[in-house]
């Protein structure tokens, strides 16, 4: 099928709308409304059947910027998909009990029934920090899932972030840098030209050449998956993260688990309660399966 010509605008409405986002850290439009414009994309694209070149569909983030060295993950750092209703969130748990009977039936190897993990979506920026022989050798940005920025001067001014861990293995640590919104408040009260808003204003530090202007953000972190390791393996989230916190990796409060989605809509209703109490932004929540397959 054709495209048509509202799905040719969008392309390149969302691909400037995602460079002002990801590469200028400066958005012109909310997530919200981002959101609205992204699932219409979705749609023209499904029903055409054609993906025009540079559609923001295909890829998270944008390429390395200038100034910066390239970064190649060792693992892909993937994307979130989106749910916004109930009803979706009830149609994926069935697509994954689906999935896990097919491999059931066609391994006959036994899974253990479905649980979940529920945690914080924070909004800030990603972080993919590497250890090796206990030692943080390497820190970039997410970039575009497999190549990000160089950055480890930057994120060496963010004082969670330890520089030395017990585990001497190697392995890719994601997290989100932010600014808590209580050092927002206090920055602004003695800048002429005040922050926009926490987001910005640590996506902005991290991705500034001078390591001096990031230190005088006074950036936090949240740790939350190990992407990559070798000589571990972790059988659920439950494990990751304990292995994160014997590391003094910093991790947030929130972890609760669930046996069902019905049991996830609760927990949800009370995590979006407590929004306004927190210091920090957050950009909804993380649903994760475990155990691991």
């Amino acid at each position: 099928m054709e495209t048509s010509q509202r799905q040719k605008l969008l392309t390149q409405e969302l691909a400037a709308h995602a460079e002002a986002y990801y590469g200028q850290d400066a958005p012109v439009i909310s997530d919200a409304q981002y959101d609205a414009l992204y699932d219409e994309l979705l749609l023209l694209e499904a029903e055409s059947g054609v993906v025009l070149p540079g559609s923001p569909t295909q890829y998270v983030g944008v390429e390395a910027k200038r100034g910066f060295e390239p970064h190649t993950h060792l693992n892909r750092l993937w994307s979130l998909d989106k749910v916004r209703t109930n009803e979706s969130l009830i149609d994926w748990q069935a697509r994954l009990n689906k999935l896990r009977q097919e491999f059931i039936n066609r391994t006959g190897q036994d899974l253990p029934p479905l649980s979940y993990a529920l945690e914080y979506k924070f909004d800030g920026l990603t972080l993919n920090l590497t250890y090796d022989k206990g030692r943080l050798v390497e820190a970039a940005t997410r970039g575009n899932g497999v190549v990000g920025e160089g950055i480890l001067n930057q994120v060496r001014t963010i004082d969670d972030i330890p520089e030395r861990i017990p585990f001497k293995g190697r392995m890719e640590v994601q997290g989100e840098g932010y600014m808590k919104l209580s050092v927002l408040n206090e920055l602004n009260a003695t800048l002429a030209e005040p922050l926009k808003n926490a987001r910005n204003a640590a996506a902005g530090a991290l991705r500034n050449l001078d390591p001096a202007i990031t230190a005088a953000r006074r950036l936090s972190c949240f740790c939350y998956q190990v992407g990559y390791i070798e000589g571990r393996e972790f059988a659920s989230q439950d494990e990751m993260r304990d292995f994160l916190l014997e590391n003094g990796l910093p991790v947030n409060e929130l972890f609760v688990k669930a046996n069902d989605v019905e049991e996830l809509f609760a927990h949800i209703e009370e995590g979006e309660k407590k929004r306004d109490e927190l210091d920090y932004l957050i950009d909804g929540m993380v649903v994760k399966v475990c155990p691991y397959a």
